[in-house]
C-alpha cells in the first residue's frame, strides 16, 4: 500500500509539474502575442497619424489632381519635406516588419498577418505616389536634384517582401506597379489629365 501511495503521488507530481508547464507556455505564448500586436500597432498608428495626414494630403493632392509643383515660393519645399517624410515613415515599417519577421522565423502570424492587410492599401498607393512626386519635384527644378535612393530601395523591397506574402494576384500586381516598368499601373491618376501649378506662396516671414 506505502509503494502504491509512492507511486501515486510521483505521478500526481508528474501531472502537476506537466500541468504548470503548460500554463506557462501558454502565458508566455500570449504575453509573446499581446507584445507583437502592439508593435502592429504602433507599426500602423504612424502612417495614419496626424502628421502623416498632413503629408499624405500634400502628395495626395499632387498626385491625384496630376498639378505642376509651382517651383516659386513654399510650395517647393513643402512638397520635398512631406515626400521624404512618408518614405521615412514606410522605412521604419520595413524595419519593424522585418524585425517580427525574423522573430518568428519567417512565418507570417497572427500579427503579421494583420499588419499586412492593415498596410496593404498604404504601401500599394505609394507604389505610383512616390514615383510621380518625384518626377514633378524633378520637373519643377532640374539643378535640385531628390537623392533618395536608398529610401526609395527600401520602398521596394517592403513592396517586395508584401507581395511576396500575399496569394492574391491582383495585390500582387499592385504592389509590383512601376516595377523596372514592366508592370501596369492601374492608379486613376494616369488618366487624368494634367493641370497647371498653383499660384506662387510666399514663405511666411518674407518679404514682399
Amino acid at each position: 500500500m506505502g509503494d502504491l501511495l509512492r507511486v501515486m503521488a510521483a505521478v500526481g507530481s508528474c501531472i502537476a509539474a506537466f500541468a504548470a508547464l503548460v500554463v506557462t507556455i501558454r502565458v508566455w505564448r500570449t504575453s509573446r502575442l499581446t507584445a507583437r500586436l502592439e508593435v502592429v500597432r504602433g507599426l500602423h498608428a504612424e502612417l495614419v497619424s496626424d502628421s502623416a495626414a498632413q503629408d499624405r494630403h500634400t502628395l495626395g493632392s499632387l498626385h491625384w489632381q496630376n498639378r505642376e509643383i509651382n517651383p516659386d515660393g513654399a510650395e517647393r519645399g513643402e512638397v520635398m519635406c512631406a515626400y521624404f517624410a512618408m518614405l521615412w515613415r514606410f522605412e521604419r515599417l520595413h524595419a519593424g516588419r522585418k524585425v517580427l519577421l525574423e522573430e518568428a522565423n519567417g512565418r507570417r502570424d497572427v500579427a503579421l498577418k494583420m499588419l499586412d492587410e492593415q498596410v496593404y492599401t498604404h504601401v500599394a498607393e505609394y507604389v505610383c505616389t512616390f514615383r510621380v512626386i518625384k518626377e514633378k519635384l524633378t520637373e519643377s527644378n532640374r539643378d535640385d536634384t531628390v537623392f533618395d535612393g536608398a529610401y526609395v530601395k527600401t520602398f521596394e523591397q517592403l513592396c517586395i517582401s508584401l507581395a511576396y506574402n500575399f496569394d492574391d494576384p491582383e495585390k500582387k500586381a499592385r504592389l509590383g506597379a512601376h516595377a523596372n516598368n514592366t508592370e501596369k499601373c492601374n492608379c486613376t491618376c494616369h488618366e487624368v489629365a494634367a493641370k497647371p501649378p498653383l499660384p506662387a506662396q510666399r514663405p511666411i516671414g518674407a518679404s514682399a
